[in-house]
């Protein structure tokens, strides 16, 4: 069989090497036609300034982007893929708190540092055997005071001079209300959990110096028996950027022969994102190395908690993600909803929350043409019409064909051997029709989302590579995408490189490129790694915002005028 596909190869290359000449020759023509013909004088090819309408299809993975908004019924019914959770949020970058005048009185490593190995009920006492952390807690101190061994593993604060005052160190103590707390007991100050982004990692560092332990690469564990403590250093990992999970657990030991129970101790596991080191210690770095996969905000369960009023809202801001409870990102709105004064037909149950404009969810493809004729005909001040998604408006169609035939699948319509597809467009074609008639008569801009799938591309001129496509029939995402004057596709930067693994084989590893698990962009053009193209000369690449896309779709019409082509041939 592979003989016989390499020699179906080699002819179709022989074929299309055939061809190039008359191709050629035909692109000669063409121009010369051209360039004897006065084209500006020709109605139908006379460029148009006033006519902006655009038609975009906008399509992303359903994994790995932010942006993809699903009900609270939806995520419950499908929690997760497999072994694996199937919904998740990204993390939050580090927050930024409102700057005040307030100085801290202690370096902020050194009060973590304190929180984790120190007690005041005399002078300054912290315990730490490590040389290279006593070398620090030494140049740490205020210029005022100093410190000496009191023993091997512990290092005595003092003032250089002698006096009746206490050391520098124990007067900010007790300005802060850390003096003679123990260990249950230990907190930060407010003063310090919203400090600036770098104190607070300094901060962290020294907590997690003191009492912390490297268990992953990009995870480590702290433990305390004081809980507000645990709740403070969890909320500095998560303005951070990182995730904290919280656990408890009663020690137990042996004394003189009899068993014994310990303090309550609470642990706290934390997860940081790549680019982030919260730990300074020899013996931390020795250990640490940037996280092997991308940790994201799972959610593990959804939990009735009876029927409560709300309050739908819109950020301003072009992602409309905002900071919830505990860092938590959360959104309310789609990169659609952002369009001049839209309206959704909504094929899929994904728009519950989201304050818009929207047609009953649609539950056939008569409800859709239906919208779409309303659209027409009725009165109404909607410049954008968005259908959410193609891909499940793909499924109506199929579903009145199977109707039609008396089957079950596509795939057996009309006696089957694709037959299913090939019928689809006709129903494509009604849809497309209505879609026209809204960009030219009533001069609606249209936006179609759909989903990404993975696909085989056979190149005849390089080898064989897979690629991101809409979701839909090789025909139906074919029509589209010529009918369309841009085809855009919503991804993260990542990069990836080779690395050794287990038995010496290589593996090849995905990083994002920025924060947040990676900056978010459109691919306008396309390229191996996906089907994109554009007709208004926008870049290869822009951020997933509508501001930026707005910007290149409605500009001045006469700068640039080329459309810009990037969708491979689907063969």
């Amino acid at each position: 069989m592979k003989l016989v596909a390499a020699a179906r190869l080699l002819k179709a290359q022989e074929r299309l090497e055939a061809a190039r000449p008359y191709a050629r020759k035909m692109a000669e023509v063409t121009l010369d036609l051209a360039a004897l013909t006065a084209w500006s004088y020709n109605p139908l090819l006379r460029p148009h300034a006033h006519e902006r309408r655009a038609v975009v299809v906008i399509f992303t993975g359903d994994r790995g982007l932010c942006g993809a908004v699903r009900t609270l019924r939806d995520i419950r019914k499908t929690l997760r893929y497999g072994t694996h959770f199937n919904h998740a949020v990204p993390r939050v970058r580090p927050v930024e708190f409102q700057a005040t005048d307030s100085r801290l009185p202690i370096d902020p490593w050194l009060l973590g540092m304190y929180l984790g190995d120190g007690c005041s009920s005399g002078n300054v006492l912290i315990t730490n055997p490590e040389s290279d952390m006593q070398e620090k807690i030494a140049a740490s101190l205020d210029g005022g005071d100093t410190c000496v061994s009191d023993g091997a593993v512990a290092l005595r604060v003092k003032a250089k001079q002698r006096s009746h005052r206490p050391s520098a160190m124990k007067g900010a103590l007790q300005e802060l209300g850390l003096d003679h707390l123990d260990a249950p007991n230990k907190y930060v100050p407010s003063l310090y959990l919203h400090a600036p982004t770098e104190q607070r990692l300094e901060l962290l560092r020294g907590l997690l110096d003191s009492d912390g332990f490297v268990t992953n690469p990009g995870a480590i564990e702290f433990t305390t028996v004081s809980p507000q403590l645990a709740a403070d250093l969890c909320f500095l990992v998560r303005s951070l950027g990182g995730s904290a999970k919280q656990v408890t657990k009663r020690p137990t030991f042996t004394h003189r022969g009899q068993k014994r129970q310990g303090m309550l101790a609470y642990r706290i596991f934390a997860s940081f994102p790549p680019d982030m080191v919260p730990v300074s210690s020899e013996k931390h770095k020795a250990k640490w190395a940037a996280p092997e996969w991308t940790i994201r905000h799972t959610i593990r369960a959804v939990e009735y908690a009876g029927v409560k009023p709300c309050q739908c809202i819109r950020i301003d801001a072009p992602d409309s993600l905002y900071v919830t409870d505990d860092f938590i990102l959360t959104h309310n709105s789609t990169l659609a909803s952002h369009a001049p004064k839209p309206i959704f037909v909504q094929t899929e149950d994904g728009l519950g929350e989201i304050d818009c404009h929207k047609f009953p969810l649609a539950r056939s493809l008569d409800d859709v043409i239906a919208a779409l004729a309303e659209l027409h005909v009725e009165s109404h001040d909607y410049q954008t019409v968005v259908i959410d998604s193609l891909d499940w408006l793909e499924r109506m169609i199929w579903d009145v064909l199977c109707k039609h035939y008396g089957v079950t699948s596509i795939e057996k319509v009309d006696g089957g051997y694709g037959k299913g597809y090939v019928h689809a467009m006709t129903h494509w074609r009604q849809v497309v029709d209505r879609l026209a008639l809204l960009r030219s008569e009533r001069n609606m801009m249209v936006v179609l989302v759909a989903h990404a799938k993975v696909e085989r591309f056979e190149d005849p001129e390089e080898a064989a590579y897979d690629r991101y496509s809409p979701r839909l029939n090789k025909h139906a995402a074919a029509l589209i995408a010529e009918w369309c004057d841009g085809v855009l596709f919503a991804t993260r930067k990542i990069v990836t490189r080779t690395e050794t693994g287990a038995f010496n084989r290589a593996r090849a590893k995905a990083t994002a490129v920025g924060k947040d698990g990676g900056e978010r962009v459109l691919r306008c053009i396309g390229g191996p790694s996906c089907i994109a193209k554009n007709r208004y000369g926008l870049p290869s690449e822009l951020p997933l915002d509508w501001d930026s896309l707005s910007a290149g779709l409605f500009r001045d019409p006469n700068i640039n005028p080329c459309p810009t082509e990037g969708v491979p041939s689907n063969g």
